[in-house]
């Protein structure tokens, strides 16, 4: 099975080894508003992956983001990812806001069928 690819962790400030980018470098206030909308909605939700002891706090603001991460079986993301999005408009790679625009069209679509729960609990 391949590794989950990480995203969304930023340096800290005044930290200037870190491999991580400045999440300042990537706000792009002119971002489609629709387009950053969805890209939120996809990155607030996800399979809680793991959780750690103590919070993070946004690069940019200093709010907390949580103590969580977050993943779809391809990539795993911080809980505060969906912050930097929303709140500043930080723009992800056009690889990352296709797989999201992908993976919310692929279930937008489905049909809804109650019939199994309805099933499951007129068993019981």
């Amino acid at each position: 099975m391949a590794p989950l690819s990480l995203i969304g962790y930023w340096r800290t400030d005044g930290d200037t080894t870190s491999e991580y980018p400045d999440p300042r470098d990537w706000i792009d206030p002119d971002w489609d508003e629709d387009e950053r909308h969805a890209t939120w909605f996809y990155f607030a939700s996800g399979t809680l992956f793991r959780t750690f002891m103590g919070y993070s706090s946004c690069r940019i603001c200093g709010e907390s983001n949580g103590a969580a991460e977050y993943t779809d079986g391809t990539y795993v993301w911080p809980e505060g990812l969906a912050h930097y999005i929303y709140d500043h408009a930080l723009r992800l790679p056009d690889e990352l806001i296709a797989h999201a625009r992908r993976r919310l069209n692929a279930v937008e679509g489905l049909d809804v069928a109650p019939d199994w729960w309805v099933q499951a609990t007129h068993e019981k």
